[in-house]
């Protein structure tokens, strides 16, 4: 039986948040966006909008943080731009308030906490209960400053923030194992209406696969933490490229369709780096950080993934299941001067971000209706 791979798999894709594209930006904590909302109260949705897009985080922002913060905001534009302020701080460290001054486990601790962990995924995942979740994703995009040659003259494009392009919602299902959307047809629909980063295996492959290669890799203590389910701990992990199942596709993006590189697929195993924070007394795995490490000068220039998990009532279970996924890209859009054959890009590339949210968890019971003839008998309920 063939590894499993972790697929970013790119309709048009998704991004490793980074400094806004042409503006200027300034840094702020977590502590200072709090002040500055605080402060925001009268304020139009448009004016803080406008106010929060040059923002630029240096801590996360914890979920919990975030959704205490959203209700407050005036509008749509406003939450949208606080959004994006902090899954484009997804992959770096909380504030220090938020890291407990607790000593680092010993080596005996530390391998138990390794076998249990490992223990959870082996195990645990397996026996989760078949179930049926929604996935409302909603994507960001920017567009990088840059000339583009029309039929008739080269035209400039001013670069644009990022900003929400489309949003989905499309039913999932996890069943013996595997997590699947329900239908082909939902699956299409769901592609279509969002762009960007298309991620798969959150309830089972993508937490086995990054586990499996970290162990391979290098998997050392991190730090711990304080969740919204008590004290949590951080493993960091590297994995060489040579043992990376981490499998980054990106296809067919271009602005202009006579310079379109649309027979090109970029398709390739990356090494990556990041972070697993877990329950240090069960080995449940409660958020992943995955940083991909491509190459310098290729298609695509960052890469990455963040899923946080949390327990849900299920039928009689209360299980660990995913709860919200950030997928991060930048990636170049046109063609290389140089060809294809060797391409090296150059350049801003373009940047896309996909928050996601599982809700309305219940348990997938699928029904048998038997006919025969026209007296057909209608399934019991």
């Amino acid at each position: 039986m063939g590894k499993p791979a972790l697929l970013l798999l790119l309709a048009a894709i998704a991004p490793l948040a980074f400094a806004a594209n042409g503006s200027t930006v300034q840094k702020v904590n977590v502590e200072q966006l709090t002040t500055l909302l605080a402060a925001a109260n009268g304020k139009t949705d448009s004016e803080l909008a406008q106010e929060l897009e040059p923002l630029q985080l240096t801590e996360r922002l914890s979920t919990d943080k975030l959704t205490a913060m959203e209700p407050k905001l005036p509008g749509e534009k406003s939450k949208h731009q606080l959004l994006i302020l902090a899954d484009s701080a997804a992959f770096l460290d909380l504030p220090s308030a938020e890291i407990p001054q607790k000593a680092m486990p010993d080596a005996s601790a530390l391998r138990q906490m390794l076998v249990q962990m490992v223990g959870y995924v082996n195990a645990t995942l397996h026996r989760l209960p078949n179930l049926v979740a929604t996935r409302e994703t909603s994507a960001f995009e920017d567009r990088p400053a840059e000339d583009v040659q029309e039929e008739d003259a080269v035209v400039s494009l001013s670069f644009l923030p990022l900003h929400l392009a489309g949003q989905s919602s499309a039913e999932v299902a996890y069943r013996d194992g595997h997590d699947t959307d329900l239908t082909k047809l939902k699956a299409a629909q769901h592609q279509a209406q969002v762009r960007g980063l298309l991620t798969a295996g959150e309830f089972g492959s993508f937490p086995r696969t990054v586990l499996a290669d970290a162990i391979k890799g290098k998997i050392t203590w991190g730090h711990w933490e304080q969740g919204g389910e008590g004290l949590e701990a951080a493993f960091h992990y590297a994995v060489p490229k040579n043992d990376s199942h981490y499998l980054v596709q990106f296809c067919c993006v271009t602005q202009d369709e006579s310079e379109s590189f649309a027979t090109h697929i970029y398709s390739e195993h990356s090494g990556y780096h990041g972070e697993i924070d877990f329950d240090p007394t069960t080995g449940s795995i409660l958020r992943i950080a995955v940083v991909a490490d491509p190459e310098p000068g290729g298609l695509v220039a960052s890469a990455g993934m963040v899923v946080e998990y949390g327990p849900e009532q299920i039928g009689t279970k209360t299980v660990i299941v995913p709860k919200r996924s950030i997928s991060l890209l930048e990636a170049h859009i046109t063609r290389p001067r140089d060809g294809l054959s060797h391409p090296t890009f150059s350049g801003k590339p373009k940047t896309y971000l996909n928050d996601t949210t599982f809700a309305n968890y219940h348990e997938f019971r699928g029904e048998v209706r038997i006919v025969a003839g026209e007296n057909a008998v209608p399934p019991q309920r």
